[in-house]
This record gives C-alpha cells, sequence and structure tokens, in this order.
C-alpha cells in the first residue's frame, strides 16, 4: 500500500512539473523548447496522418493517433581531453514537420535541461474533432466523397465543418466566367463550390476545369450544357491544403 501510495505522489509531482506549450498554425517555423532527457509530447484534436524528420539527427519518434511521443537518442563520442568513450546527447536543434487536421506544423526543436514538454497544436477549425469523425465514419472512400457533393448540393455543411463565401473570380474564358462562390472546410477535405456563367452556347466537361483546381478529388458539375446568358454548379471535393 505503501508504495502504491509513493508511486502516485511521484506520479503527481511529474505531472506538476510538466511543461504544456501551446502552437497555434502558422507558416512560418516555429521554436520550443523541450526536454533534453525525458520524453515529450506532441498532440493534435484528430488523428496525426504524418510526420517527417530526419533520423540522422539520434531523435526518435513514436505515432499513436492524436500523439507524437518524442525522445532523443544517446550518441557515443570520444572526449578529445581523454580519448575515452562516452554517451551524450546532442544539444542541436531537430526539425520536425507534422501534419495535424490537414495542416502542416513546421517546428525546431531544442533540447534543454527542463521538464518533460507536451506540444498542444491548434488549428483555425470550427469543430476539427467533429469534421475528422465525420470523414473517418465511412468505411468506402467513394461514398464519403458522394456524400460531401450531397451536402454541397443541398447547402447543409456537414458536421464540423466551416463555411467561407468567396465570390472569387478564378478565371475568365472566352466562353464563361469561373467563380468560385464558396467553401466547405474540414479537417482533411475541404469542398468547394464554383459559379460557371456561360457567354454562349457550351458543353461543359469536368477534366476541362482540372488545371485550375488544387487536388481535385471528385467533380460534378450540375448542369453540363448551358445556352448564352445561363449559369450552373460545379461542386469539387479536394484534399485540405
Amino acid at each position: 500500500m505503501r508504495g502504491k501510495f509513493l508511486f502516485i505522489l511521484l506520479l503527481n509531482i511529474s505531472l506538476a512539473l510538466a511543461k504544456i506549450v501551446t502552437i497555434e498554425h502558422s507558416e512560418e517555423t516555429q521554436i520550443v523548447e523541450v526536454s533534453k532527457t525525458d520524453i515529450n509530447r506532441i498532440v493534435c484534436p484528430v488523428e496525426i496522418t504524418s510526420v517527417i524528420y530526419s533520423k540522422e539527427k539520434d531523435i526518435e519518434i513514436k505515432r499513436e493517433g492524436r500523439n507524437l511521443f518524442v525522445k532523443f537518442l544517446v550518441r557515443q563520442i570520444i572526449d578529445p581531453n581523454t580519448g575515452q568513450v562516452k554517451n551524450t546527447i546532442l544539444d542541436i536543434p531537430r526539425d520536425l514537420y507534422v501534419e495535424c487536421g490537414g495542416k502542416i506544423f513546421s517546428l525546431i526543436l531544442i533540447p534543454k535541461e527542463v521538464p518533460p514538454t507536451t506540444i498542444i497544436l491548434k488549428a483555425d477549425f470550427a469543430d476539427l474533432k467533429k469534421a475528422y469523425e465525420f470523414e473517418k465514419s465511412f468505411t468506402e472512400y467513394e461514398k464519403m466523397l458522394v456524400e460531401l457533393i450531397k451536402k454541397a448540393y443541398f447547402e447543409t455543411p456537414p458536421d464540423g465543418y466551416k463555411v467561407k463565401v468567396k465570390n472569387t473570380l478564378v478565371e475568365e474564358f472566352k466562353e464563361l466566367s469561373l467563380i468560385l462562390s464558396k467553401v466547405y472546410e474540414g479537417a482533411t477535405l475541404a469542398v468547394e463550390e464554383y459559379l460557371i456563367i456561360a457567354r454562349e452556347d457550351v458543353e461543359l466537361f469536368e477534366e476541362m476545369f482540372i488545371p485550375y483546381l488544387k487536388h481535385p478529388l471528385a467533380i460534378t458539375i450540375v448542369k453540363p450544357k448551358l445556352k448564352a446568358g445561363e449559369q450552373t454548379r460545379m461542386i469539387v471535393v479536394r484534399k485540405r491544403l
């Protein structure tokens, strides 16, 4: 009983000493001081989809769902004064790129004599967790794409998706104008709604718009044949950048 009490006491002390850092998403690289000798943790509101780092810099990373566990490895070096081999952890910065909810966080980790550090990654999503759960609820990828197109068509945003009104001219062609009217942003995917306005009689094909889209996964044109002056909607599902 005494041993169990002592373990709980030590655990509470360790938690009290833990360092927590919150990182807002930015295009710039962000520098964070972390524990040189303990295991550090990086946490995302949803599952971390990828992580890129250099193993040559003596760093070990384990990915588990929403978490990354980061530890610096011991390197054997020769002491120039004594010629003896000794174990050490280098103080060099480590670059790390973490994909969290479709956003890339660029981090530089600086090993310091500080308590174990938890880095919380944050992004400007309406409800990232709900959006991620919606996307993960489909067992078939194609069904999810169809459902996203249907929701955009009926103007009912999926759970957790953030709606942004754009009304931005994308391209002006001889036959038509292409306008980005609305974007539904999720965790890893986004749905774009375009307005196509015909200047002359035209037949539309999804393939003709691919060069003007970013990472499209599915494209649907509501009315493929237009007469001069008519308009239609084009709905595009893409990866969230």
